[in-house]
């Protein structure tokens, strides 16, 4: 019995000598997959921040439709977004966005927060929200400090306007939303609002339209016309 129980003790050194071992490799690596798996979402989420993130215009467009003698002229607007830090954005990226007619670039006709993340589901989500008090932070691609002052509180989800965007190749991202009538809108009879956008290193592509509840297109490009190209600019101005 003794050389049996000394039999099954050194059996058992010698697997605590592997399994052990083992074990503590396991538990290094797991983390560094984590981790790697993290920097891959990351990654997409700063590229897509990352070639928004400046000045731009359309202007390039807006002469070609002059030229043209287009039925459609695409409006000749800016557009500056600048990263803002929000606390509690967990794992997300925040973009402050600013649209200005041209001929009026102190009073802007739109301004938002972009939130970059993750849905539960994976795929890279932009979203949209208002901002209260915006005229706090007219401009504020000039002057960043300004935005210090951002919080969560500030801001109102517009709920069912999301876009989910789909890596095409290195050199283009596209999203759309309210291809299911989720974005309301009341502008100009229309009841829901369609956006697709092309994002890429130097232009972003913006298709907005707003519909009635029959289809009918009220506000927009006209189906068939492409939306405003917005040029990045090699100088924020």
């Amino acid at each position: 019995m003794l050389v049996f129980l000394k039999i099954v003790l050194n059996h058992f050194v010698m697997l605590k000598k592997i399994i052990f071992p083992v074990i503590f490799c396991i538990i290094l690596i797991i983390p560094q997959i984590i981790f790697a798996q993290k920097s891959f979402v990351d990654k997409e989420i700063k590229t897509i921040g990352a070639w928004m993130t400046g000045s731009f215009d359309t202007f390039a467009q807006v002469d070609r439709d002059e030229e043209a003698d287009a039925k459609y002229r695409h409006i000749r607007a800016i557009l500056h977004v600048q990263p803002v830090s929000i606390a509690g954005l967990n794992n997300a990226l925040a973009l402050y966005v600013e649209n200005q007619a041209a001929e009026s670039r102190t009073k802007p006709y739109r301004q938002r927060v972009y939130v970059i993340k993750r849905d539960a589901e994976n795929k890279i989500i932009i979203e949209i929200h208002r901002i209260k008090n915006q005229e706090q932070v007219v401009n504020a691609y000039k002057n960043p400090a300004i935005l210090k002052n951002l919080t969560l509180e500030n801001l109102t989800h517009e709920a069912g306007c999301d876009m989910i965007f789909e890596k095409i190749n290195t050199k283009l991202f596209k999203g759309s939303s309210g291809t299911e009538k989720t974005c309301k809108s009341t502008l100009r009879g229309a009841t829901h609002t369609v956006s697709k956008t092309e994002i890429t290193p130097t232009q972003i592509t913006n298709l907005d339209q707003g519909f009635d509840d029959e289809g009918n297109h009220k506000w927009g490009p006209p189906p068939g016309e492409i939306g405003h190209i917005f040029i990045k600019r090699k100088t924020e101005n």
